[in-house]
């Protein structure tokens, strides 16, 4: 039976929405409060040393975000999207709970960075399932203008890493006992219910229902027919990992340790960038509705160069009104690549193989990236003292995307013929 677009809107694209943006609030909690879990987990007589542990705690959760995409991924193509959604934000919940109840290294000596480290890891095997995977099942289910479902699906994640931002500016700077950054996880761990509780109501896609199931691991098929496209998407998600992670986990460190501003005042600087960023995913993701998800690839790497180099030169200003531009351009670059690359990434795999394809391609990339950009710009920082070096390293990282985009790219504007009967046959059921 046909599904009026009311309800697929209530049914399938609000609880991919919800769920997303509740998992990306535990995710992206680790990479407000740095400093503080450096401080409290790697303490050290040596202020950078204990920066970098802390560095090192919230880059952990990317070196399984890739093993978690093939296990969810796998579950996602042979046993179903909403199985794998479901799983993926339920777990989320337990180890932010746990990290909000550790006790700190004076108090259990190592044993607290060995579970703070633990439980960033099972946190990157969930993520790594749920942010791509949202995505396959929201636009497997939309098919009108789905350039903006994807920027909708970015902005969620925005929403929630904005919410775990602005919680923790509100602890930060109004309440005055030292354990007050561990309320935050609290709530993470209770809204985690709700996300489960939003999935579980969700109903399957008609594509995964009417795909021909492979014998074998989707990955090996991905391996032998896809060659192609799956390291097209390790490039994109190495990319989305530099520009996503400069702005949710750089830019505090930049603000704060180079441009000498609070850590307060820096989280409340930083929800400007995040806000552009939300807002400007769906925008662009409506324009690759218009120029096609490969163009929108090419004109965001152009707009990311332009929008990095005038986003620094601002910070450097260091007044209040100069910094908040500065993260509202950098936010505008990040959205204009993020927005539409759900669709164009999904655009390279057939229904059969996509969530492994899309998922784990995208996670290896962020795992390459996201998770050292932070590390990798803070090091050229201290050895260079360059205050525009992050500029120069996402103008390398755009140019590298602009130049593999068009050998690796096997399908540039519409879906093959095979597809576009896929999703005729399953728009008539």
């Amino acid at each position: 039976m046909p599904v009026d677009a009311k309800d697929l809107r209530r049914k399938i694209l609000f609880p991919c929405l919800i769920g997303n943006a509740l998992e990306f609030y535990d995710f992206t909690l680790c990479g407000v409060f740095i400093a503080i879990l450096g401080k409290n987990f790697f303490p050290s007589e040596n202020d950078f040393a204990t920066l970098l542990g802390g560095i090192f705690a919230f880059s952990a959760a990317f070196w399984t975000r890739p093993l978690g995409a093939l296990l969810f991924g796998y579950i996602g193509d042979k046993y179903g999207r909403k199985q794998a959604l479901t799983l993926s934000v339920l777990l989320m919940g337990l180890p932010t709970l746990i990290i909000g109840l550790l006790p700190s290294y004076a108090a259990i000596g190592v044993a607290a960075p060995c579970i703070l480290l633990s439980c960033r890891l099972i946190q990157g095997l969930c993520t790594g399932g749920e942010y791509n995977g949202a995505a396959v099942f929201a636009l497997e289910h939309m098919k009108a203008k789905p350039g903006m479902i994807s920027g909708l699906i970015s902005a969620s994640c925005v929403v929630g890493a904005v919410s775990a931002t602005l919680i923790a500016y509100l602890v930060t700077n109004y309440l005055p006992f030292e354990q007050a950054w561990r309320i935050p996880f609290y709530l993470g761990a209770c809204i985690a219910v709700v996300g489960f509780i939003l999935r579980k109501k969700a109903m399957e896609t008609t594509e995964f229902i009417k795909r021909k199931p492979i014998k074998g691991l989707p990955i090996v098929e991905i391996i032998k027919k896809y060659p192609k496209q799956y390291i097209l998407v390790i490039a994109s998600g190495a990319f989305n990992g530099v520009l996503s992670y400069t702005l949710f986990g750089f830019l505090n460190l930049y603000v704060t340790q180079y441009l000498g501003v609070k850590l307060a005042t820096s989280l409340f600087f930083n929800i400007f960038g995040m806000l552009a960023f939300m807002l400007s995913c769906p925008i662009f993701g409506r324009i690759s509705d218009k120029i096609t998800p490969y163009r929108s690839m090419i004109l965001a790497a152009a707009i990311a160069i332009l929008s990095s180099w005038l986003g620094f030169i601002l910070l450097q200003q260091r007044t209040t009104e100069e910094i908040i531009i500065g993260q509202i351009f950098i936010g505008i670059g990040v959205g204009s690549f993020v927005g539409p690359s759900h669709v164009f990434l999904q655009q390279q795999f057939l229904p059969e193989v996509r969530y492994t394809g899309v998922a784990s391609g995208f996670s290896i990339g962020m795992a390459l990236t996201g998770g050292t950009t932070a590390l990798v710009m803070t090091y050229i920082l201290k050895q260079t003292h360059m205050l525009l070096a992050p500029a120069m390293y996402i103008t390398a990282a755009a140019i590298i995307w602009l130049l593999v985009l068009p050998f690796l790219s096997v399908r540039k504007e519409k879906p093959s013929d095979q597809e576009k009967e896929k999703i005729a046959l399953s728009a008539t059921t």
